[in-house]
């Protein structure tokens, strides 16, 4: 690609590896995790919070495996691993009482990491009521987790030298960088800003069927638990504009040959670490 690069290229087998090794420890976290719910929390009180943080590790480890085939890879499968347990987290989270959009919120200093703060609502299907993993930001109480993308963006840190510049023209190219040329989830990745909205433009989504078939059966969570890539994306700008960011829209074109998703995310101004 052409201009200013923020990543470091390397050979495509390594970076292959290296996805299908992250997605079998997160895998392998996620049942040991499950397991010590189970065994060593008999009365339930982090039951939910570790069942969620359980599930979260499983679909963020299928989808490093998705990544991690090669060039060779059957496409229908990457598309189907790619959303796996995403319909069953959602749904988790919306019987424990999640609702509306999850806020993304920027990393709180030097070294850290976008998390995701999902609004809950009161009383009977709260999560509130076993006492661990909650948080008030501005004035609604929810739960904090690492978002799907979570360990894609610490693989891509640590082994491509991504950066993620505050400046939204070199942050376009970093974009472009991670989807077309790195994941290879799209063949040319469009975003643009209009006051407090980004939004994105997918073309030739590599995981469009599944996402089709995702939001054919439940549309709802895909504000309230974004996928892998929405995730990423969502992370990427609450790094990179250093602003708290809403999953809005996602609208699907299937009219033209090129398969394309368009993905809008609402920003707004940090107000700081939920309490």
């Amino acid at each position: 690609m052409s201009g200013s690069s923020v990543l470091m290229k390397d050979a495509p087998v390594k970076r292959y590896d290296r996805y299908r090794l992250g997605s079998f420890i997160l895998i392998c976290f996620a049942v040991l995790l499950l397991s010590a719910v189970l065994l060593a929390d008999p009365f339930g009180v982090m039951q939910n919070p570790l069942t969620l943080l359980s599930a979260t590790s499983f679909i963020g480890g299928a989808f490093l495996f998705a990544l991690g085939g090669g060039r060779s890879v059957d496409a229908r499968l990457a598309n189907w691993l790619s959303m796996q347990g995403v319909s069953t987290l959602g749904s988790i989270i919306h019987d424990l009482g999640g609702h509306g959009a999850a806020v993304f919120l920027p990393p709180n200093g030097e070294g850290g990491e976008v998390m995701q703060f999902i609004p809950t609502q009161p009383p009977s299907q709260s999560l509130l009521g076993d006492g661990g993993g909650f948080a008030c930001h501005n004035g609604i109480t929810g739960a904090l987790y690492r978002p799907l993308a979570g360990p894609i963006i610490e693989i891509l840190k640590r082994e491509d030298g991504l950066t993620l510049p505050s400046e939204y023209s070199l942050l376009k190219v970093a974009v472009r960088e991670v989807c077309e040329d790195i994941l290879s989830v799209a063949d040319w990745v469009d975003m643009k800003q209009e006051g407090d909205t980004v939004t994105f433009t997918l073309h030739n989504y590599l995981f469009f069927p599944g996402c089709a078939s995702l939001r054919e059966g439940s549309s709802k969570f895909c504000a309230l638990c974004p996928c892998s890539i929405c995730s990423l994306l969502a992370c990427m700008v609450a790094e990179g504009l250093k602003s708290e960011v809403c999953l809005d829209q996602v609208i699907l074109d299937d009219t033209s040959r090129s398969h394309s998703m368009q993905i809008s995310y609402i920003l707004k101004k940090s107000e700081g670490v939920p309490t």
